[in-house]
Protein backbone atom coordinates (compact mmCIF):
# COMPACT_ATOMS: atom_id res chain seq x y z
CA UNK A 1 0.00 0.00 0.00
CA UNK A 2 1.26 3.13 -1.20
CA UNK A 3 1.17 5.96 1.43
CA UNK A 4 -0.23 9.04 0.73
CA UNK A 5 3.04 11.32 -0.22
CA UNK A 6 4.00 8.42 -2.48
CA UNK A 7 0.66 8.58 -4.40
CA UNK A 8 1.27 12.15 -4.73
CA UNK A 9 4.85 11.27 -5.85
CA UNK A 10 3.05 9.07 -8.37
CA UNK A 11 0.71 11.39 -9.87
CA UNK A 12 3.04 13.76 -10.44
CA UNK A 13 5.47 11.55 -12.25
CA UNK A 14 2.44 10.47 -14.15
CA UNK A 15 1.10 14.04 -15.19
CA UNK A 16 4.67 14.76 -16.29
CA UNK A 17 4.87 12.20 -18.35
CA UNK A 18 1.29 12.64 -20.30
CA UNK A 19 2.68 16.50 -20.72
CA UNK A 20 5.59 14.88 -22.69
CA UNK A 21 2.93 13.20 -24.94
CA UNK A 22 3.83 9.35 -23.18
CA UNK A 23 0.84 6.83 -23.68
CA UNK A 24 -0.87 5.80 -20.57
CA UNK A 25 -0.07 2.12 -21.58
CA UNK A 26 3.40 2.85 -21.45
CA UNK A 27 3.14 4.67 -17.87
CA UNK A 28 1.34 1.82 -16.62
CA UNK A 29 3.76 -0.69 -18.07
CA UNK A 30 6.65 1.22 -16.17
CA UNK A 31 4.61 1.05 -13.03
CA UNK A 32 4.65 -1.95 -12.81
CA UNK A 33 8.02 -2.98 -13.89
CA UNK A 34 8.35 -0.59 -10.69
CA UNK A 35 6.20 -3.37 -8.61
CA UNK A 36 3.95 -0.58 -8.26
CA UNK A 37 0.59 -2.56 -7.53
CA UNK A 38 -2.22 -2.80 -9.54
CA UNK A 39 -4.69 -1.30 -7.46
CA UNK A 40 -2.57 1.48 -6.38
CA UNK A 41 -1.85 2.13 -10.37
CA UNK A 42 -5.66 2.43 -10.74
CA UNK A 43 -5.77 4.95 -7.83
CA UNK A 44 -2.36 7.08 -9.25
CA UNK A 45 -4.60 7.32 -13.00
CA UNK A 46 -8.09 7.90 -11.50
CA UNK A 47 -6.02 11.41 -9.69
CA UNK A 48 -4.18 12.30 -12.71
CA UNK A 49 -6.75 11.24 -15.44
CA UNK A 50 -10.76 12.26 -15.66
CA UNK A 51 -12.75 10.78 -18.38
CA UNK A 52 -12.82 11.45 -21.95
CA UNK A 53 -15.60 13.23 -23.18
CA UNK A 54 -17.52 12.03 -26.64
CA UNK A 55 -15.58 13.94 -29.29
CA UNK A 56 -17.35 16.95 -30.08
CA UNK A 57 -16.63 17.57 -34.20
CA UNK A 58 -18.49 20.41 -34.09
CA UNK A 59 -16.96 22.38 -31.56
CA UNK A 60 -13.30 21.24 -32.93
CA UNK A 61 -14.24 22.54 -35.82
CA UNK A 62 -14.98 25.78 -33.75
CA UNK A 63 -11.96 25.81 -31.20
CA UNK A 64 -10.53 28.98 -30.27
CA UNK A 65 -8.30 29.99 -33.30
CA UNK A 66 -11.31 29.80 -35.52
CA UNK A 67 -12.81 33.06 -33.24
CA UNK A 68 -10.07 35.05 -32.65
CA UNK A 69 -8.25 35.42 -36.24
CA UNK A 70 -10.22 38.67 -36.60
CA UNK A 71 -8.27 40.10 -33.49
CA UNK A 72 -4.44 38.63 -33.31
CA UNK A 73 -1.94 40.37 -35.23
CA UNK A 74 -0.77 37.94 -37.76
CA UNK A 75 -2.87 35.45 -37.69
CA UNK A 76 -5.02 35.19 -41.01
CA UNK A 77 -7.45 32.52 -42.68
CA UNK A 78 -7.04 31.29 -46.07
CA UNK A 79 -10.41 32.34 -48.34
CA UNK A 80 -11.76 28.69 -48.43
CA UNK A 81 -14.98 26.53 -47.96
CA UNK A 82 -13.15 23.32 -48.60
CA UNK A 83 -10.90 23.30 -45.38
CA UNK A 84 -9.93 25.00 -42.53
CA UNK A 85 -6.46 26.43 -42.82
CA UNK A 86 -4.92 29.31 -41.23
CA UNK A 87 -1.31 31.21 -41.01
CA UNK A 88 -0.12 32.93 -37.98
CA UNK A 89 3.33 35.40 -38.48
CA UNK A 90 5.33 35.55 -35.65
CA UNK A 91 3.82 32.56 -33.65
CA UNK A 92 7.27 31.93 -31.89
CA UNK A 93 9.88 34.70 -31.85
CA UNK A 94 13.70 34.51 -33.43
CA UNK A 95 15.29 33.45 -30.05
CA UNK A 96 12.54 30.81 -29.57
CA UNK A 97 13.59 29.17 -33.10
CA UNK A 98 17.08 29.58 -32.91
CA UNK A 99 16.91 27.35 -29.42
CA UNK A 100 14.77 25.38 -30.85
CA UNK A 101 16.62 24.43 -33.51
CA UNK A 102 19.65 23.84 -31.48
CA UNK A 103 17.66 21.17 -29.41
CA UNK A 104 16.92 19.65 -32.96
CA UNK A 105 20.17 19.38 -34.37
CA UNK A 106 21.37 17.58 -30.85
CA UNK A 107 18.50 14.38 -31.47
CA UNK A 108 18.26 13.69 -35.05
CA UNK A 109 17.30 10.33 -36.67
CA UNK A 110 15.66 9.53 -40.29
CA UNK A 111 12.44 10.21 -40.77
CA UNK A 112 9.60 7.67 -40.65
CA UNK A 113 6.05 7.38 -42.11
CA UNK A 114 3.40 4.92 -41.12
CA UNK A 115 2.75 3.74 -44.91
CA UNK A 116 4.95 3.76 -47.65
CA UNK A 117 2.14 3.23 -50.02
CA UNK A 118 5.49 1.56 -52.09
CA UNK A 119 7.48 4.62 -52.10
CA UNK A 120 10.78 4.08 -50.04
CA UNK A 121 11.52 8.25 -50.38
CA UNK A 122 8.23 9.45 -49.66
CA UNK A 123 9.46 11.36 -46.82
CA UNK A 124 13.63 11.90 -46.96
CA UNK A 125 13.99 14.46 -43.95
CA UNK A 126 15.27 14.10 -40.68
CA UNK A 127 13.35 14.20 -37.51
CA UNK A 128 14.00 14.99 -33.70
CA UNK A 129 11.78 13.40 -30.96
CA UNK A 130 11.34 16.82 -29.12
CA UNK A 131 8.40 15.57 -27.20
CA UNK A 132 10.60 12.61 -25.58
CA UNK A 133 13.14 15.47 -23.92
CA UNK A 134 12.68 17.02 -20.85
CA UNK A 135 13.62 20.16 -21.82
CA UNK A 136 11.87 23.52 -20.03
CA UNK A 137 12.18 25.09 -23.88
CA UNK A 138 10.14 22.26 -25.10
CA UNK A 139 7.44 22.25 -22.19
CA UNK A 140 7.36 26.27 -23.43
CA UNK A 141 6.52 25.12 -26.92
CA UNK A 142 3.79 22.80 -25.86
CA UNK A 143 1.94 25.17 -24.03
CA UNK A 144 2.52 27.68 -26.52
CA UNK A 145 0.97 25.97 -29.51
CA UNK A 146 -1.64 24.47 -26.91
CA UNK A 147 -2.84 28.03 -25.68
CA UNK A 148 -2.88 29.05 -29.11
CA UNK A 149 -5.07 26.76 -31.16
CA UNK A 150 -7.56 26.53 -27.70
CA UNK A 151 -7.06 22.52 -27.35
CA UNK A 152 -6.17 20.91 -24.32
CA UNK A 153 -2.22 19.42 -24.34
CA UNK A 154 -3.09 16.10 -23.78
CA UNK A 155 -5.30 15.69 -26.65
CA UNK A 156 -1.73 16.91 -28.44
CA UNK A 157 0.73 14.13 -30.10
CA UNK A 158 4.31 14.93 -28.47
CA UNK A 159 5.99 17.98 -30.48
CA UNK A 160 8.59 16.93 -33.53
CA UNK A 161 11.22 18.58 -34.82
CA UNK A 162 11.77 18.30 -38.88
CA UNK A 163 15.25 18.92 -40.32
CA UNK A 164 15.64 19.22 -44.61
CA UNK A 165 18.32 18.97 -46.13
CA UNK A 166 18.33 20.64 -49.73
CA UNK A 167 17.03 18.06 -52.08
CA UNK A 168 14.83 16.63 -49.50
CA UNK A 169 11.44 16.37 -49.04
CA UNK A 170 7.70 15.28 -47.46
CA UNK A 171 6.19 14.47 -50.90
CA UNK A 172 2.11 14.79 -51.01
CA UNK A 173 -0.05 13.29 -47.96
CA UNK A 174 -2.32 13.53 -45.27
CA UNK A 175 -1.69 13.54 -41.51
CA UNK A 176 -4.89 11.83 -40.90
CA UNK A 177 -4.59 8.29 -40.76
CA UNK A 178 -6.60 6.82 -44.22
CA UNK A 179 -9.60 4.92 -42.92
CA UNK A 180 -9.55 1.84 -44.05
CA UNK A 181 -6.37 1.04 -44.98
CA UNK A 182 -3.39 -0.72 -42.51
CA UNK A 183 -2.22 2.23 -40.85
CA UNK A 184 -5.77 3.30 -39.42
CA UNK A 185 -6.24 0.78 -36.65
CA UNK A 186 -2.66 0.50 -34.98
CA UNK A 187 -2.37 4.05 -35.35
CA UNK A 188 -6.12 5.25 -33.64
CA UNK A 189 -7.14 2.62 -31.14
CA UNK A 190 -5.76 4.23 -28.20
CA UNK A 191 -5.40 7.85 -29.17
CA UNK A 192 -8.17 7.97 -32.02
CA UNK A 193 -7.97 10.50 -35.56
CA UNK A 194 -5.51 13.63 -35.93
CA UNK A 195 -7.83 16.05 -35.62
CA UNK A 196 -5.48 19.56 -35.45
CA UNK A 197 -2.03 20.17 -37.70
CA UNK A 198 -0.23 22.68 -36.04
CA UNK A 199 3.31 23.88 -37.68
CA UNK A 200 5.76 25.90 -37.40
CA UNK A 201 8.76 27.31 -39.61
CA UNK A 202 11.89 27.65 -37.94
CA UNK A 203 13.99 29.49 -40.66
CA UNK A 204 13.51 31.40 -43.91
CA UNK A 205 14.70 29.46 -46.51
CA UNK A 206 16.30 31.27 -49.31
CA UNK A 207 14.94 29.47 -52.06
CA UNK A 208 12.25 26.46 -52.18
CA UNK A 209 10.93 24.69 -49.51
CA UNK A 210 7.43 25.59 -49.16
CA UNK A 211 4.35 23.58 -47.82
CA UNK A 212 1.70 23.53 -51.26
CA UNK A 213 -1.98 22.19 -50.87
CA UNK A 214 -2.30 20.95 -54.14
CA UNK A 215 -6.14 21.07 -53.99
CA UNK A 216 -6.32 24.19 -52.06
CA UNK A 217 -4.24 26.07 -54.74
CA UNK A 218 -2.39 27.24 -51.86
CA UNK A 219 1.17 27.37 -51.24
CA UNK A 220 3.31 28.62 -47.84
CA UNK A 221 6.91 29.45 -48.15
CA UNK A 222 9.26 29.36 -45.27
CA UNK A 223 9.26 32.33 -42.84
CA UNK A 224 10.99 32.27 -39.59
CA UNK A 225 8.04 32.03 -36.60
CA UNK A 226 5.32 31.76 -38.62
CA UNK A 227 2.79 29.05 -37.91
CA UNK A 228 0.79 27.40 -40.73
CA UNK A 229 -2.61 25.37 -39.01
CA UNK A 230 -4.86 23.51 -40.57
CA UNK A 231 -8.33 21.08 -39.35
CA UNK A 232 -7.69 17.34 -40.73
CA UNK A 233 -10.94 16.57 -40.49
CA UNK A 234 -14.38 17.96 -41.40
CA UNK A 235 -17.31 19.08 -38.46
CA UNK A 236 -18.65 16.18 -39.07
CA UNK A 237 -15.47 14.10 -38.23
CA UNK A 238 -14.94 12.80 -41.42
CA UNK A 239 -11.38 13.34 -42.85
CA UNK A 240 -10.83 16.17 -45.44
CA UNK A 241 -8.72 15.43 -48.39
CA UNK A 242 -8.22 18.87 -49.43
CA UNK A 243 -5.87 19.04 -46.75
CA UNK A 244 -3.76 17.19 -48.61
CA UNK A 245 0.04 18.92 -48.36
CA UNK A 246 3.46 18.47 -49.86
CA UNK A 247 6.89 19.36 -48.11
CA UNK A 248 8.46 20.45 -51.08
CA UNK A 249 12.62 20.33 -51.47
CA UNK A 250 14.60 23.24 -50.38
CA UNK A 251 16.51 24.27 -53.12
CA UNK A 252 19.25 26.13 -51.16
CA UNK A 253 19.90 26.27 -47.59
CA UNK A 254 18.21 23.89 -44.85
CA UNK A 255 14.58 24.04 -43.69
CA UNK A 256 13.68 22.96 -39.76
CA UNK A 257 9.93 22.72 -38.75
CA UNK A 258 8.37 22.03 -35.68
CA UNK A 259 4.64 20.21 -35.78
CA UNK A 260 2.73 19.12 -33.34
CA UNK A 261 -0.64 16.82 -34.44
CA UNK A 262 -4.13 16.88 -31.99
CA UNK A 263 -6.39 13.83 -31.45
CA UNK A 264 -9.90 12.73 -30.94
CA UNK A 265 -9.10 11.43 -27.31
CA UNK A 266 -7.29 12.67 -24.57
CA UNK A 267 -7.83 13.37 -20.83
CA UNK A 268 -10.00 15.60 -18.99
CA UNK A 269 -11.89 18.10 -21.03
CA UNK A 270 -10.85 19.00 -24.60
CA UNK A 271 -10.98 23.10 -24.36
CA UNK A 272 -10.66 24.10 -21.02
CA UNK A 273 -6.93 25.07 -19.54
CA UNK A 274 -5.13 24.41 -22.55
CA UNK A 275 -1.82 25.28 -20.47
CA UNK A 276 -0.37 23.26 -17.88
CA UNK A 277 -1.73 24.58 -14.59
CA UNK A 278 -1.75 21.64 -12.91
CA UNK A 279 1.72 20.36 -13.39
Amino acid sequence: MLTEAKLNEWTSWVWTNLHRGVSPSMLKAEMAKQLVPDSEIVSVFDRALEPTAPVDYEALANCAITKKFTETAGLKKIASRKAQVFSWENFLTPDECEKTIDVINQHLRPSEVTDTRGDKYVRTSSTCDLGDIANPHVFMLDRKIAEGIGIHWSYSEPTQGQKYEVGQEFKSHTDYFEPRTKEFEPNTAERGQRTWTFMIYLNSTPEGGATRFPRLEKLFRPKQGMAVIWNNLNADGSVNPFTLHHGMKPRQGEKYIITKWFRERGWGPMFEDPGFSKL
